[in-house]
Formats: C-alpha cells, sequence, structure tokens
C-alpha cells in the first residue's frame, strides 16, 4: 500500500529571494517534561544549500533541548568555515497534519532572522518546486515523492510546439 502523501503550498504575493514559512517545533528531547508536549511557532528557512536542518542556539535554550550524547560533535562547513556542532531531536510539524518525527537538528548560530534551517536532509524526503509566475512567487513541498517527475524542460519544449503551430 503506498504511502499517505502530505504537502503543502505557500505563496508570496511577490517575487522573494528567501523561502521561509513558519513552521511548529515538538520539543520531543525537552529537560522540561512540561515542554515535550507544547507545540511552538518558529520561522524556517528553507535551504537547499543546506545539507542538513539546523536550529539557532536560543530554540534549544528555549525548549530545554537535551544534545544527544553521541560521544563526539559533527565537522559543518559553512560561509564562516568548519564549526563543530552537537544534534538534539525535536518533531517538525510543517503545516497543520504535516509532520517529521524525531528528526534530529543541529544546532549551531546562522546569520539572519530565521530560527531554524530546513535543509536538504528533509528536502529530499520528498519532492520540492518553486515557481516564479504573475510576479509571485511560491513553492510546494511534498512527502512522499510522486512517481512522475516535473519536467519543466518537457513543459518549455510542449509551449514552444504549441506557439509554433
Amino acid at each position: 500500500m503506498p504511502s499517505e502523501y502530505r504537502g503543502f503550498t505557500k505563496l508570496y504575493k511577490v517575487p522573494v529571494k528567501k523561502l521561509t514559512t513558519p513552521v511548529n517545533i515538538l520539543p520531543t528531547a525537552s529537560a522540561d517534561k512540561a515542554l515535550r508536549g507544547v507545540r511552538a511557532e518558529v520561522s524556517a528557512l528553507w535551504d537547499t544549500g543546506a545539507t542538513i536542518t539546523c536550529i539557532k542556539p536560543e530554540l534549544r535554550d528555549r525548549f530545554k533541548l537535551r544534545m544527544a550524547e553521541t560521544g563526539s560533535s559533527m565537522p559543518i562547513a559553512g560561509i564562516g568555515g568548519i564549526i563543530k556542532a552537537g544534534f538534539t531531536i525535536v518533531s517538525i510539524f510543517l503545516a497543520h497534519n504535516f509532520k517529521i518525527e524525531y528528526c534530529p537538528v543541529y544546532v549551531l548560530d546562522f546569520p539572519g532572522n530565521a530560527d531554524m534551517i530546513i535543509g536538504m536532509d528533509i528536502i529530499t524526503m520528498g519532492d520540492f518546486v518553486v515557481c516564479n509566475a504573475k510576479g509571485e512567487t511560491s513553492f510546494s513541498f511534498a512527502i512522499p515523492s510522486f512517481p512522475d517527475r516535473i519536467d519543466l524542460a518537457d513543459k518549455a519544449d510542449a509551449a514552444n510546439r504549441k506557439n509554433t503551430v
């Protein structure tokens, strides 16, 4: 039996250079039992240049998240060089009924206003598409991936053939 599909679309009424959405975090690894069942909304930046999903140290502190005890931290290369970061576990609600359960998130400071970065570890779980039609940017994300690929080159060729007839 195929998996149940989950997805959402975010529409911006203007062209944008950053894809951000509100998401809810459920701090499953909180040291404070009272916080474990309480979702909190944070701002997420969708970043195809990031290989992993990250949160800022302020979120770790706010949710009293326990760090995973793996004996070592992971070296992470970014614009500022290579740093070592540990991880913790949260559940992330990307939309109302669209949850990524027990997701490892690395804790590191990064520039910008977003509280978290959604990286390719989550984006590659499904299909991700960005559109810029009619002066508006939108993006859609769905899990699991659909069996048919979205091929914009084929769509462009079909539109060109239609225009030459």
